[in-house]
């Protein structure tokens, strides 16, 4: 359910240049600087809109654009925007099957509220990190999938690792060069 909604939702975006290794652009507000992380060779979707990266069983996608984010002004905290979500996920048949952990990751830019469930996905169980971030003045939805038989402890570190490589820019003037072209396949 909520990876139809951030498909249709980032389908209709425009397609954003994909950086070298150093930072990866997220959304037109938000970057995911790698390297010398695992992230750092994670495969792009992209056969579909962009708004996946790969990484042995690890699935994110992610979108500026999630039920309730126009929400977002000075005084909504990341907890309403979360609520606000999590009330049209449940309407749409798609809440947790079991929400195992609900916490916040102080980042280098901001904060991630954060929450560990199993969600059922086409039919399939799945461990899965929902984290909603402010970077910066922009705010970001992120989902880490990864298979319901993986430990929590290891999702516990991929999603904080995830969450403290988010920035409002990219570090590296090098790897945000408009002549940067993104990646042609994913099997490379």
């Amino acid at each position: 359910m909520k990876y139809h909604f951030a498909a249709l939702t980032l389908a209709a975006a425009l397609a954003l240049p994909q950086a070298s290794a150093a930072c990866a652009q997220l959304s037109a507000d938000v970057w995911m600087c790698d390297r010398g992380t695992a992230w750092e060779a994670a495969k792009w979707d992209v056969v579909g809109d962009g708004s996946a990266r790969y990484i042995d069983t690890y699935i994110l996608n992610f979108t500026e654009e999630w039920p309730g984010h126009e929400i977002t002004d000075s005084v909504a905290t990341l907890e309403e925007q979360f609520e606000t979500y999590d009330a049209w996920i449940a309407a749409d048949g798609g809440a947790p099957l079991e929400i195992l952990q609900v916490d916040k990751i102080v980042t280098p830019r901001g904060l991630t509220l954060r929450h560990l469930q199993y969600d059922q996905i086409n039919g399939d169980r799945t461990l899965s990190a929902v984290m909603l971030s402010q970077v910066g003045p922009a705010r970001i939805m992120l989902y880490l999938d990864t298979a319901d038989t993986t430990p929590l402890e290891d999702m516990e570190k991929m999603s904080f690792d995830v969450a403290m490589m988010l920035r409002d820019t990219c570090e590296d003037q090098m790897s945000c060069a408009d002549t940067i072209d993104p990646p042609t396949s994913g099997t490379d």
